[in-house]
């Protein structure tokens, strides 16, 4: 993901975070090719994983030697493919997971960008989806056409706070911890009976007194976390909950930090925890399945794949009320970021993406 700050050790290849190895291996390659060795390279990441910022930076590393070419939505045509007299040596291709259609006869598309990238005199660097690339790399072994590839890592805890805090000025944002208010007090105030013989009534005067279970408790716990090495303040749980729950993906990061800031104020306890208990039918699955490869798809695109649009508008009606997907500005159909996790696993466990 983009970093708008001052370039430090993560940023020698250019204003980016958490990707110079990356970042070094695809100029190793363009490097390569300039005396000869053709080795074209795919950038394979997850929904929001960062490949798009990747190419990017590859486009802003090498202005003078590249052409980029973006596909947003799924190729029909084979002259979308076809090179502008103008193309540079080094061939940026974002978003190829749309060069094909899961469906019969859906694959020229794609057969024919597999041998422009084979005899063209150029080297290709592309991205794709990472369930597209498992499912067309087991049906027609793609990886041949790529010895270069790259797979987008997971951030860090530490850069997925970096990610974040580039937007902000320091001090911007204010970390509250939670809960103070269901404490037990280590000090209160009781009220003590006291019988005067010379008046004949009974007096309560208030006492100081000290709450010693709550004392030990608190300083035992201090103790313990201090032998453990943790850091327990508002900002570290925080970000611990943050990479937790997004697996380091910094996309879902973001949008997870978004939903639980009330700015300027965030606390940990409003990071929320986002499982959903999904429950579809075959056909329901299967769409999810092609939303989630895909990225994003058009309402045309899935009528298509799956030939009925009575069936699509009752497929995702069911999507959208589960809230596992979203209508973009564009009319395409994404998962929702912070239901990402759990729709992974779910169709992970039917075997629908790998």
């Amino acid at each position: 993901m983009e970093d708008n700050s001052s370039k430090t050790d993560e940023t020698v290849f250019g204003e980016i975070i958490g990707m110079r190895d990356e970042i070094g291996k695809i100029q190793e390659a363009i490097a390569d090719f300039e005396v000869g060795k053709k080795l074209n390279v795919a950038i394979i990441a997850g929904l929001f994983g960062g490949k798009t910022t990747l190419i990017k930076e590859i486009e802003k590393l090498n202005l003078s030697r590249a052409t980029k070419i973006t596909f947003s939505e799924i190729v029909r045509d084979e002259k979308e493919i076809s090179l502008p007299g103008d193309t540079k040596r080094v061939v940026l291709l974002d978003n190829c997971h749309f060069l094909y259609v899961r469906k019969p006869g859906g694959f020229d598309i794609f057969y024919e960008f597999l041998d422009m990238i084979s005899s063209q005199n150029r080297i290709f660097i592309t991205t794709w989806n990472i369930y597209s690339w498992k499912y067309l790399k087991e049906v027609f072994e793609l990886e041949k056409y790529f010895p270069v590839q790259i797979v987008v890592p997971a951030f860090s805890k530490e850069h997925l706070k970096q990610l974040i805090f580039n937007r902000y000025e320091d001090g911007e944002i204010i970390f509250n911890n939670g809960g103070e208010s269901d404490e037990e007090p280590v000090a209160y105030i009781t009220e003590y009976p006291i019988e005067l013989s010379a008046i004949g009534r009974k007096i309560s005067i208030p006492i100081l007194k000290i709450n010693i279970h709550y004392l030990k408790k608190y300083l035992l716990n201090e103790k313990k976390e201090k032998e453990e090495g943790k850091e327990k303040t508002a900002e570290h749980r925080v970000f611990e909950r943050i990479h937790l729950e997004s697996k380091g993906n910094p996309g879902v990061a973001l949008k997870i930090w978004k939903l639980a800031l009330d700015y300027p104020h965030i606390k940990p306890e409003d990071v929320g925890n986002f499982s959903y208990d999904i429950e579809l039918e075959q056909e329901e699955a299967f769409v999810l399945s092609l939303v989630l490869s895909y990225q994003g798809l058009k309402k045309s695109d899935i009528v298509d794949i799956i030939g009925s649009m009575l069936k699509t508008d009752e497929v995702l009606f069911r999507l959208l009320n589960q809230e596992l997907i979203f209508e973009d500005e564009n009319k395409s159909f994404r998962v929702r970021p912070e239901a990402l996790r759990s729709v992974i696993a779910y169709l992970e466990k039917l075997r629908l993406v790998w």
